[in-house]
């Protein structure tokens, strides 16, 4: 009997980047199987065989038996679909798979983060967690704070901050409202600061630190990524932080036991240059991240993570890459209004102009609500210092339209 090469590609919303995942293992002679909630998903065309699991009703023995069902056998789990962590930790362990270390299961809450970090000396930032509707406003003493989904929160998911107890409750009001009293948050100590991201491998359980940017147009209003996200960071405080942030992370990595997998690491540097966490995602970081990273570290963060899932990662590469010199910023577009993207300039427009080295554009792109990033392009730009980047943003932003309807 033949061994089975077939890996699982789970995948949300349509999310989990699964052509580029399926192509990847057809690539390496692995056999690309969608396991989704979509019976029509649009991906599944891009995969050998496609698994239909209700991620929200389902539990693990339903999923074992739509596998069965399909013929199926697994022999590793891609994800990059943060919700579905726990389903990968589970599905992980119950066919002894790679990935299924305990400690990955701090990263399935931000509030389990949160209680990590604080165990373990690195982090003071008081936080206080539960269901939506059940929440007491009058508990929490010291503002501003920030709310927002402890599980669910990709793409800047109902993200609020709160000044005062009474706009705290209506912030936990509007959530539920959105999302149903059931879903657990976390009420977090807001930091202040610059913020800014850090990508990289974990390697042996330790964090190394490849790729990192600084949001310096950060919407602090919607609280959501905007303008030029530069890298490395222009700012000293910014570059020490990152520095502190990231060896942090790597200690919470060493002592909880993550062994291995690629972080995005979002954090707030102080002026000072003292930084604080303020999430740690579990995979690559979205957009252009994966083409910056490529160009500037000659790492690609998707395949590394996909080789990781195997168990087949060169984990002395990993540690041993280093970024190159070269100044980047990343510049993305965000819809306007919930609908459909009609009209946009070509991302082959952009790239004509001097500076704007790659980008991309979702066709079709459908926004069904404002609560959440919506960017549909982004472009990669270059130059030689920031005032050169600046530069070539305002010839991008002049020259980019689009229209939803």
């Amino acid at each position: 009997m033949a061994l089975s090469t077939d890996v699982l590609i789970f995948s949300k919303r349509f999310a989990g980047g699964v052509r580029v995942v399926a192509q990847m293992l057809e690539e390496s002679g692995r056999r690309p199987v969608l396991v989704s909630s979509e019976p029509e998903d649009v991906n599944r065309s891009a995969c050998a065989a496609h698994v239909v699991v209700d991620w929200d009703r389902d539990g693990l023995d339903d999923l074992v038996k739509a596998v069965d069902a399909a013929g199926v056998v697994p022999t590793a789990v891609v994800n990059f679909v943060e919700p579905l962590l726990s389903w990968q930790l589970r599905v992980a362990r119950h066919y002894g798979l790679p990935g299924d270390e305990p400690g990955r299961e701090i990263l399935l809450s931000k509030a389990r983060v949160r209680e990590e970090m604080r165990r373990l000396g690195l982090s003071d930032v008081r936080f206080t967690a539960g269901p939506a509707g059940a929440l007491d406003p009058a508990a929490v003493t010291v503002f501003p704070v920030i709310v927002k989904p402890a599980e669910d929160s990709g793409s800047s998911r109902l993200v609020r901050r709160a000044d005062d107890a009474g706009r705290l409750a209506a912030a936990l009001r509007e959530i539920s409202d959105a999302a149903g009293e059931d879903l657990r948050v976390i009420v977090e100590q807001y930091v202040p600061g610059t913020e800014f991201s850090v990508d990289g491998p974990v390697v042996d359980g330790r964090f190394h630190a490849l790729f990192t940017v600084e949001k310096t147009q950060h919407d602090e209003d919607r609280h959501h990524d905007a303008g030029l996200r530069i890298s490395p960071p222009p700012s000293d405080h910014v570059r020490r932080g990152a520095l502190d942030l990231a060896e942090r992370v790597s200690t919470l990595c060493g002592k909880s036991g993550i062994t291995t997998g690629w972080l995005h690491v979002e954090g707030r540097a102080a002026l000072d240059g003292r930084a604080e966490l303020i999430e740690i995602n579990p995979r690559p970081g979205g957009g252009l991240h994966r083409a910056a990273t490529l160009r500037t570290c000659g790492v690609d963060p998707i395949h590394a993570s996909v080789l990781m899932a195997l168990g087949t990662d060169d984990a002395a590469a990993l540690a041993d890459s280093t970024r190159n010199d070269e100044l980047l910023a990343l510049l993305p577009f965000e819809a306007d209004r919930v609908g459909v993207l009609v009209e946009a300039t070509p991302v082959d427009d952009l790239k004509r102009i001097p500076g704007v080295v790659d980008g991309y554009q979702f066709e079709n792109f459908r926004v069904t609500s404002m609560d959440q990033e919506n960017f549909f392009t982004e472009a990669l730009i270059t130059a030689d210092d920031v005032d050169g980047l600046a530069e070539v943003a305002r010839r991008v932003q002049a020259a980019f339209t689009f229209t939803f309807e």
